[in-house]
């Protein structure tokens, strides 16, 4: 919740950008600190730069992502991914960056 970028959003290859702007809007609407990086990189490279630029959550669209309106998401600190439908995902990253007194069930 501290995070000044809360997720960023990338795509695979540039055949993917349209997506990628899509679910930046989307993010971006709900008020979350997003960013976007449609950079012509290797995925790897563009994983490993925001990691250590410690952004807790980045997106990956890929065609198959793209096509089922999911993304995947990678996590800081985790070497797990997981494909989430995209209104899920956007949920459950609302959710995680409440501040702590903001959240439910403590």
């Amino acid at each position: 919740w501290l995070a000044p970028t809360q997720v960023v959003v990338t795509g695979i290859t540039s055949d993917q950008d349209d997506h990628v702007r899509k679910v930046y809007d989307q993010l971006i609407a709900q008020g979350i600190r997003a960013d976007i990086d449609l950079r012509s990189e290797k995925i790897n490279y563009k994983i490993r730069e925001h990691s250590h630029a410690k952004v807790p959550a980045i997106y990956v669209v890929g065609a198959r992502e793209a096509t089922e309106n999911t993304v995947t998401v990678r996590r800081l600190g985790s070497k797990q991914q997981e494909t989430l439908d995209l209104d899920a995902a956007i949920n459950k990253l609302k959710a995680e960056s409440l501040a702590p007194d903001q959240r439910t069930g403590q």
